[in-house]
């Protein structure tokens, strides 16, 4: 969370290069327990805006960090599973 924060701060935005390799290496994380399909993945990313506790989770690191991994996850999976 705190790099997507610092990413977030520098303003780039969700699919930028930088914000799409820390997204993977999440993406690659949760693969080695288990296969992760891109709708799977999409939900992980709506929870963090959706699951109240994630959400509070998300904006203690930074003021709209939730719905900046929400976009990023979309991103990702749009860009490199669909």
């Amino acid at each position: 969370m705190i790099r997507l924060a610092e990413l977030m701060a520098a303003d780039l935005p969700a699919d930028a290069d930088p914000v799409q390799a820390e997204v993977d290496a999440q993406y690659r994380a949760l693969t080695e327990v288990r296969a992760v399909s891109a709708e799977e993945f999409r939900a992980i990313g709506r929870s963090c805006v959706d699951n109240e506790a994630w959400h509070a989770a998300y904006e203690r690191v930074a003021p709209g960090l939730a719905a900046y991994q929400r976009d990023a996850v979309e991103a990702y999976a749009t860009a490199r599973l669909s």
